[in-house]
């Protein structure tokens, strides 16, 4: 089963279970009634997001069960801070060439207490993201047996 016709048989379930026919559910919708058999059969590639939004409150089922897998990665992603841990890694990685080259150029006193503080934040602001790391790797183990409960409960589903 592809993603278009795993949330067209979500569409279809609550759209049922609604008691709404398809097109009761075209007008909630403001689409023509074809487009919401095109929902269901999945014949139609991406749903757009708005209508998807729209779906989910007119059915009453969360808007993550009509998340493509892409849109799920980056919503992952987004909540468990791996963007922002990226963008904190780059400016690790600007500090430490900029110490890299403040250390041969080193001339006086002052220059090597500049260089020191320097590297006292860049070593404070490591230990900050290997704290967030850690943290990151809890989530991201909460997310991986999640997804497994949910595909063994998928996989339950469909051989009833």
């Amino acid at each position: 089963m592809n993603e278009q016709q795993r949330i067209g048989e979500i569409i279809k379930k609550a759209r049922e279970s609604a008691a709404l026919s398809q097109g009761k559910l075209a007008t909630l919708l403001g689409v023509q009634n074809p487009v919401i058999y095109k929902y269901e059969n999945g014949k139609i590639k991406v749903i757009p997001f708005e209508k998807r939004v729209k779906l989910a409150d007119i059915l009453n089922v969360p808007l993550s069960d009509l998340l493509y897998s892409d849109e799920i990665i980056e919503k992952i992603k987004e909540e468990l801070g791996i963007n922002y841990l990226n963008k904190e890694y780059d400016l690790l990685d600007a500090l430490e060439i900029e110490l890299e080259a403040d250390l041969k150029n080193i001339d006086s006193v002052e220059k090597l207490e500049a260089v020191k503080a320097k590297f006292e934040a860049f070593e404070k602001k490591r230990l900050e993201l290997a704290k967030g790391v850690a943290r990151l790797q809890v989530l991201l183990e909460e997310v991986t047996k999640k997804a497994e409960e949910l595909k063994k409960a998928e996989l339950i589903q469909h051989n009833n």
